[in-house]
């Protein structure tokens, strides 16, 4: 098959960029450096911040750290970006290849590249900041967030190749590709617990499918939600994919027409 070539093509490839991948482990060791400091001071005299002890704290940066190296979805936006201004995104015109699922390939390949560092830095933490893991005992809940994590870096990749595509029409989406990565890493739940926010928002953000791209796959994984929590999760994702998927398809069908990049 065409795009499982791909991502052995391109898994091979990322040998080639050591120095990406050094910056990626190094960037999920310093999250939790991060976050032992600032929740050291935090807790302090306290047992529990919103539910959570130190170490569990300790245990979902350091879960949600992995996940956020794994997601190379903003390197495909800014491919698909920068192939439509360059005028190198004809490539993908001319070739028999969905170019979404071609980018959708090469992230995954890419996911599992640094996955394997990221896993590496996290047991070094582990090592260094003596974490005690939360970990879910339950297999079914482990399988869920598993599934629910690939999931995510589907929606993710697609919502990624969607605002790229729009260089399309707009030609220049700097602006926009470097505000959006704070909204979503908040939204994500990188930055802390979204346990923490207010209950009304709370609840809110689960209609959207940013918190459970990895905010619930990391409460699944330590066990703090539960499986109907984490099966609704899992629909408002599927949903939210399937109309991404559909909507990238659209719009590539009625922009590309507008382009005229080198060699069309």
């Amino acid at each position: 098959m065409k795009y499982l070539a791909v991502i052995k093509i391109f898994f091979k490839l990322q040998i080639i960029y050591r120095f990406d991948v050094l910056i990626a482990a190094l960037g999920t060791i310093w999250r939790v450096v991060f976050a032992w400091v600032l929740w050291s001071a935090v807790f302090m005299g306290r047992d529990e911040v919103g539910g959570f002890t130190f170490q569990a704290m300790m245990s979902y940066y350091l879960i949600n750290s992995i996940f956020t190296s794994m997601d190379m979805s903003g390197k495909t936006g800014a491919e698909v970006n920068d192939s439509i201004v360059k005028g190198t995104f004809s490539k993908f015109m001319v070739v028999p290849a969905n170019p979404q699922i071609h980018f959708l390939s090469q992230n995954f390949s890419a996911c599992g590249y640094y996955g394997l560092f990221a896993a590496f830095a996290a047991a070094v933490c582990v090592f260094m900041f003596k974490i005690n893991l939360t970990m879910a005992v339950e297999l079914a809940k482990i399988i869920l967030a598993v599934a629910m994590f690939i999931l995510g870096i589907i929606f993710m990749n697609a919502f990624r190749f969607f605002i790229g595509l729009w260089a399309f029409k707009y030609h220049d989406i700097g602006f926009v590709s470097y505000m959006l990565p704070v909204f979503i890493s908040f939204f994500k739940g990188e930055y802390m617990p979204l346990s923490l926010l207010a209950e009304d928002l709370n609840a809110a953000l689960r209609f959207f499918p940013f918190t459970h791209a990895s905010y619930t796959p990391a409460l699944l994984l330590m066990g703090r939600a539960n499986l109907s929590e984490g099966l609704a999760g899992f629909g408002v994702l599927a949903v939210w994919s399937i109309v991404m998927l559909a909507l990238n398809q659209f719009t590539y069908n009625r922009l590309r027409v507008k382009y005229e990049g080198v060699g069309i």
